[in-house]
């Protein structure tokens, strides 16, 4: 995606996911937002050496998803857009209703972690379904 851009008047609901190969694209998404922009960020990493601050308006939660603190309690690292997929299908669950309201706020979506099957999946099927009223920007 070279630009965010939002229609006049429109309000700035983002959905952004990424590996560390995707940050300077999320970054630069972010840095374009307005102040008012809401929504939530995720970024799947291997261990927490990879966690650094990363500007964002106020209304933007980060959640750093850590592949080596697999669920269960085993000890081995998750597979490459493991925990991408579960984050994102449980933020869309919660925050696109699977009919959209009439005038409401679209979803701005990017999604990165492009090497991965499991989030490959995932991105054709959101695409498919904001298709009807949401941005789609990948």
């Amino acid at each position: 995606m070279e630009t965010f851009s939002l229609r006049d008047g429109e309000s700035a609901h983002v959905l952004l996911a990424g590996d560390t190969g995707d940050l300077p694209s999320i970054r630069r998404i972010l840095d374009e937002l307005p102040d008012d922009a809401y929504g939530q960020v995720y970024l799947e990493i291997v261990s927490p050496i990879q966690i650094r601050p990363i500007d964002r308006p106020e209304g933007v939660s980060l959640t750093w998803l850590r592949r080596d603190l697999v669920p269960h309690g085993l000890r081995e690292i998750a597979p490459r857009g493991e925990l991408i997929r579960s984050a994102v299908s449980a933020w869309v669950s919660e925050w696109m209703p699977e009919a959209p309201a009439e005038g409401g706020d679209r979803i701005h979506l990017w999604v990165g972690c492009t090497a991965s099957p499991r989030v490959g999946t995932l991105y054709r099927e959101l695409a498919s379904k904001l298709s009807s009223g949401a941005s789609d920007d990948r």
